[in-house]
């Protein structure tokens, strides 16, 4: 009965003040069908965080963001910098596509993309498009897609410098240089971020500290009437004390360096007026180098893993009318994994895809159908069918969909010296979703989705012989609700919840580090020259296998604020587990207690 009041809660905040004053809510873009489309359009249940969202909050890292959506859970093992991953509506962390800019990111060898490094410096906007998209997007995208999209450079030259300190000895300066007019805008952006941290084993006591150098840019050219160019590019740098495992002593040699690259060329041209088609070109490379002094030179401790994804995809856009849009494109990806002394492996996978996106009446369609060749298992069709009525008399819109999805296994389930399988099957998913988005007033709006997922083929270690093998099936139920109420023009709440249920069908126990229940609730106040946050996390109890066991419930409130003292000049601060909470993301794994932070942001 209590999860019913708290699936109810943010219906019941929001009805609370039903008769406030109506002000006009903007129309939010996103990207969910390949298009730049009106967010109401969108088949797909999405969640957008703005810039504005992204800046009120005052952290550093891409983590500290996604941890307030209670659609999906968050897993960092330690703390600031250390392995970040992301679970989405109950799939695994290598069953959602992570993308920058929209180019594919991932480890090619463990299939999962690490949040940790990621700051939020140059973030425009988030966009999370959940259930299967791998009829446009491909391998991993079976849970959802989250797409993190930077920031373009406009108006005249600006520069923009903040300085941040605060617990466990952390600081970190940013210089961003920004402009764009004539056709050329340009966006660079660097920062250094050092702490000493926290132990990442919960019971150890040693602090094991992160480094991390960002540079990042964007640039972009209007060559013609009819053609653009854009090239981006994200570097970092990362020097990360480990613990080994999870309950062992504190480790202080066991270190960790990472180079990671992220480059994109991408051209849009139109050669007709309903024509446009657009060429991305890019390259995704991780190097790791990890060393512990006190261990044998040919141990595991001591490795070192080169990863890289070649990619070009190629999309044609049809406007064949104001209700229809076809797109068709090709892609070409190549991944090559390497763990020096163990294995030196490279794929290749080809794809077509087509997708139509029409209207008749109040009623918007998507239809999309993909075909992917993958070098080891060999050809995979996925397809996906979604429509969106626009209720005007309710102002509401209902959405329904039913899809596929496949996942394509990682380096090591196919190559690791005996546990790899070259044999294996791409995990399989089928899902249906409905839901219902409605505007109770301009100030006011609510929504829920209640989904399904079924998973087969999943990989897992058979126990008979200890190598990997499509032994295993899950399945997935959930109910979705998000309210956002506008109290006056300059204070607002925003509350959500997530009911997840999920079955390993093979054990009969819960999916790993899947809540059965999160709880978010968000105050903001902003003005002309102040802003005050206040987030209320709760995410309740989760199995967890590598542990062996449940992990407690816990609940989180961060505080944050900014005052702009002058035009140019601006401080800020934030607080965050202010109550001191004692809790596991992972288990076994160090979280950080009460911290506090703050600094200054100015522009000329």
């Amino acid at each position: 009965m209590h999860r019913l009041w708290v699936l109810l809660l943010p219906f019941l905040i929001i009805s609370s003040a039903w008769a406030a004053e109506t002000v006009t809510i903007e129309e939010v873009v996103v990207t969910a069908s390949r298009l730049a489309e009106p967010l109401e359009e969108a088949t797909s249940d999405v969640i957008v965080i703005t810039e504005e969202e992204i800046k009120e909050a005052n952290v550093e890292f891409v983590t500290d963001i996604l941890r307030q959506v209670s659609d999906l859970n968050l897993v960092q093992s330690g703390g600031k910098g250390k392995s970040a991953t992301v679970l989405l509506r109950g799939g695994s962390s290598k069953q959602t596509l992570v993308m920058i800019d929209g180019v594919k990111v991932k480890s090619t060898t463990t299939g999962s993309f690490d949040f940790s490094g990621i700051q939020v410096d140059d973030i425009e906007r988030i966009e999370i498009v959940k259930g299967p998209q791998s009829t446009i997007y491909g391998s991993e995208a079976m849970a959802g897609v989250i797409n993190i999209i930077t920031k373009k450079g406009k108006g005249r030259l600006k520069t923009d410098f903040s300085f941040e300190a605060g617990s466990f000895n952390t600081y970190k300066p940013v210089l961003t240089i920004s402009g764009g007019e004539k056709g050329f805008d340009y966006r660079i952006t660097a920062s250094y971020l050092k702490t000493d941290g926290i132990s990442v084993a919960k019971d150890g006591s040693e602090e094991d500290g992160y480094k991390n150098v960002s540079v990042s840019g964007k640039f972009g050219f209007k060559v013609a009437e009819n053609s653009e160019l854009e090239f981006t590019g994200r570097y970092y740098y990362a020097r990360n004390e480990l613990d080994f495992g999870t309950t062992s002593p504190d480790d202080p040699n066991y270190v960790q360096h990472g180079n990671h690259y992220v480059l994109s060329g991408k051209g849009k041209f139109y050669p007709t007026d309903n024509w446009e088609h657009i060429l991305t070109v890019s390259t995704v490379k991780d190097i790791l180098k990890t060393r512990d002094a006190d261990a044998a030179a040919s141990s595991w401790y001591n490795s070192d893993i080169t990863t890289r994804m070649d990619t070009v995809d190629w999309q044609h856009n049809f406007y064949l009318s104001d209700t229809e849009i076809v797109t068709v494109g090709v892609e070409y990806r190549n991944e090559k994994g390497e763990n020096e002394g163990t294995f030196d492996k490279a794929v290749d996978n080809k794809a077509v895809y087509l997708n139509t996106k029409f209207k008749k009446e109040n009623v918007t369609f998507n239809i999309g159908l993909r075909y992917d060749d993958h070098e080891t298992f060999g050809s995979k069709t996925t397809y996906r069918l979604g429509a969106v009525q626009d209720i005007k008399e309710a102002n509401a819109r209902f959405r329904v969909s039913y899809a596929t999805g496949f996942r394509a296994p990682t380096f090591n389930e196919l190559f690791w010296p005996g546990y790899g399988n070259s044999a294996l099957k791409p995990e399989e998913s089928t899902s249906w979703e409905v839901g219902i988005d409605q505007d109770l007033s301009n100030r006011t709006s609510v929504s829920i989705t209640y989904f399904e997922q079924e998973y087969e083929n999943l990989i897992q270690t058979d126990p008979a012989t200890w190598t990997a093998a499509n032994i295993a099936e899950a399945e997935v139920k959930g109910i979705e609700t998000d309210a956002t109420f506008k109290l006056t023009n300059a204070f607002n709440l925003k509350a959500s919840y997530t009911y997840l249920d999920t079955e390993d069908k093979s054990t009969g126990q819960r999916l790993t580090r899947r809540p059965i229940d999160k709880f978010n609730l968000t105050a903001r106040f902003a003005d002309k020259n102040s802003s005050v946050l206040a987030e209320f996390i709760y995410v309740g109890k989760r199995y967890d296998s590598s542990a062996g066991r449940d992990l407690a419930p816990y609940s989180l409130v961060n505080l944050s604020g900014s005052y702009k003292m002058k035009r140019n000049l601006t401080l800020f601060a934030r607080v965050e587990n202010l109550f001191d909470e004692d809790y596991e993301e992972a288990g076994g794994y160090g979280t950080p207690g009460i911290s506090f932070y703050g600094g200054i942001k100015t522009a000329f």
